[in-house]
């Protein structure tokens, strides 16, 4: 490699380390701008709000003095002019002594408030560390703390004294009927009464009567002789059924039957209640 290519190498080293050096100071200029105005445009804006308020107190605040002033002049030079009404007045002149004050005037509007103030210095320190501090070392008030778990029953009490006698209660109902008394002893024989009027003479019907019970069964007779034979009867054709025959003599009682199955239980029967009973009473006190 020749000296020439040397030369233009260290060259080139030199304009990229200036030229990386530029772009790096660019970069910062422009970051620092990007940060900085707008802090700064911050920073002016509240300077100028901070001012505007002191200058609008400041000026408030003057208007109020200004017309707390003119009342103090107007006020004394009103005195001042009634002194000499009074002084230099004459009975005859026809003008009598001076009015009374007049009413105030209506108040202003309030100013703004001002800016709250710095935080105060901080206090001594207490003597030691057994002192606690007192109420009065505050200017807050704590809330009530929380209320306690509560404690457990304390002991039974002595019996406390009878009280005294209740209301008498209201009446019960009445009772049941009771039973019937026995009969008493006949009582003496009345007199007699008036004899009546007498009837109309009575008149004789005649009127079925009904037919009376039917009477005992009588014994039962001897045995007829047995009766004609029958005609014989034409063929293909059947006969009328002949009349029922007399009941046989009873037979012979059967032995008796096995025993049944078991039924079923039956179902319980209601409860009593107690309606029939009287209302329970007690003693007076209870």
């Amino acid at each position: 490699m020749g000296s020439d290519d040397k030369q233009k190498l260290a060259e080139a080293e030199s304009v990229k380390q200036f030229a990386f050096f530029g772009v790096a100071v660019s970069t910062v200029a422009t970051l620092t701008a990007i940060v900085a105005v707008p802090m700064l445009c911050m920073y002016m804006q509240n300077v100028q709000s901070g001012l505007q308020d002191e200058i609008n107190f400041c000026r408030t605040r003057a208007d109020s003095l200004r017309g707390e002033y003119k009342k103090i002049e107007l006020a004394q030079a009103e005195e001042k002019s009634r002194e000499k009404r009074q002084t230099y007045q004459c009975c005859s002149c026809g003008i009598g002594p001076a009015g009374p004050v007049g009413n105030p005037g209506q108040d202003g509007a309030p100013g703004n408030d001002g800016r709250p103030g710095q935080p105060g210095s901080p206090g001594p320190d207490a003597p030691n560390e057994h002192v606690l501090p007192s109420a009065e070392d505050f200017c807050f008030e704590c809330p009530p703390g929380p209320a306690g778990q509560p404690g457990n029953p304390g002991p039974k009490g002595p019996p406390g004294q009878p009280g005294n006698n209740g209301e008498q209660g209201p009446s019960g109902r009445p009772g049941a009927a009771g039973a019937p008394g026995p009969q008493g002893p006949p009582g003496e024989a009345g007199q007699d009464g008036v004899p009546g009027r007498p009837g109309p003479p009575g008149q004789v019907r005649t009127v079925p009567a009904p037919p009376g019970p039917p009477g005992e069964a009588g014994e039962q007779g001897p045995q007829g002789p047995p009766g004609e034979d029958g005609r014989p009867g034409q063929p293909g054709q059947q006969g009328p059924p002949g009349q029922p025959g007399d009941a046989g003599q009873d037979g012979a009682p059967g032995n008796p039957g096995a025993p049944g199955e078991e039924g079923h239980p039956g179902l319980d029967g209601p409860k009593g209640g107690c309606d029939h009973c009287p209302i329970p009473r007690t003693a007076p006190g209870y």
